[in-house]
């Protein structure tokens, strides 16, 4: 019978090195700004579950900036790892961007101020 964990092929070795990598490039992000704590703590957790959750399709999202990369390399995980690191260093910018032109601040609301 074919045990298939559902669990254990989302959270596995490749998805947590793309979380660490994601958190990395927000943490980036965020000493490069000399950001606040809290700022940089946000910065880095949405850093790190837009890589985790965009994952392999990281290369492919990327590609405008990118290019086109030789074949197989998209799989490999050197490549993976450094898309999930630009992911997370430019997912608060996408998102914030986003907002901005949806007429959302992006920013705290008006009771955390």
């Amino acid at each position: 019978m074919n045990n298939f964990n559902l669990f254990a092929e989302v959270f596995n070795e490749r998805g947590a090195l793309l979380a660490i990598f994601g958190a990395m490039g927000g943490a980036v992000r965020s000493a490069a700004l000399k950001t606040t704590w809290r700022e940089g703590l946000r910065v880095t957790f949405i850093g790190t579950t837009t890589a985790f959750g965009v994952g392999v399709l990281a290369p492919i999202l990327l590609r405008p900036w990118i290019g086109e990369l030789p074949e197989g390399m998209a799989a490999a995980l050197g490549t993976l790892c450094s898309c999930a690191f630009l992911v997370g260093l430019l997912a608060v910018t996408f998102i914030e961007r986003s907002l901005a032109q949806s007429g959302e601040t992006g920013q705290l609301g008006e009771a955390e101020k």
